[in-house]
């Protein structure tokens, strides 16, 4: 009766955990390029399984005692990971001259204001007020870009190369190049908020690239890649989860109710 609670206690906590992650993502259904997020449970089993098979190596205690503490304390569920669904957004058109799009599976690159660098698949861009390309967060895009104050267009084309109009010019000028980030294991990167995600050594270090180059995509200038969570899959996997936590307390109720009705049997 007691492994009843302790187990559905561990329950508890994962399902929790699951029902905070699946709410995260429907309240970002519709902001700029969001990744759906997932909880990955694992069964204990294996750590327990793991601590018999070298009980061998413990010097005190005996076998017997030593198997009742891991069959005692090592069942449950515990959250593995929070993994990231790095799949493509859908891509909508928006006609400001500072929405992009990657077409592909690189990553915008950002400079903090720490001197970090950070990556970022969205692209709703603007110019702060000395005219410098920033994300809605004020962190300028690194290399950097500047537009001239007097612009009055800006051209960017698939190789992310950016032009401007100036004036009554009738030859457009280049000011900057766009750059996209590639990551061996894109799912190894931390992510640190706001659409945001640092290099770990589980991603390796960013591979730079020029847009339309090795597969990194492709910069589509007036548009947004929007978030690709589903937000009736969310709903139904919320139910679901929402059912078993429900089962989880009427689990550890029918426990407690067991355990008084033995204590009360031994008075």
């Amino acid at each position: 009766m007691i492994n009843q609670i302790f187990m559905g206690k561990s329950a508890m906590f994962a399902f929790q955990r699951k029902l905070q992650v699946i709410a995260n993502n429907i309240s970002n259904s519709q902001t700029v390029a969001f990744k759906k997020r997932r909880v990955e449970l694992e069964s204990m089993f294996p750590q327990v399984l793991e601590s018999v098979l070298t009980e061998s190596d413990e010097t005190t205690g005996t076998g017997s005692s030593r198997r009742k503490k891991y069959a005692d304390y090592g069942t449950g569920v515990r959250v593995a990971d929070v993994s990231k669904n790095f799949e493509k957004g859908t891509l909508e058109v928006t006609n400001q001259p500072l929405d992009f799009a990657i077409e592909g599976t690189g990553l915008f690159q950002f400079r903090l204001a720490d001197g970090t660098l950070a990556y970022s698949r969205a692209g709703n861009l603007h110019l702060d007020n000395e005219g410098n390309v920033v994300n809605q967060n004020g962190q300028p895009l690194e290399p950097a870009i500047r537009i001239p104050r007097n612009a009055t267009e800006i051209i960017v084309n698939e190789e992310g190369r950016v032009f401007v109009q100036v004036n009554n010019q009738t030859q457009p000028q280049e000011v900057g190049q766009l750059v996209l980030a590639n990551f061996q294991n894109i799912e190894g990167v931390r992510d640190v908020g706001q659409n945001m995600y640092l290099e770990t050594a589980a991603s390796g270090a960013p591979i730079l690239e020029t847009p339309g180059q090795n597969g990194v995509g492709t910069i589509k200038q007036r548009q947004l890649e929007f978030s690709n969570v589903n937000v009736i899959e969310e709903m139904m996997d919320m139910i679901v989860t929402q059912r078993s936590f429900e089962l989880i307390v009427k689990s550890i109720q029918a426990g407690e109710a067991m355990l008084k009705a033995s204590s009360d049997l031994g008075k």
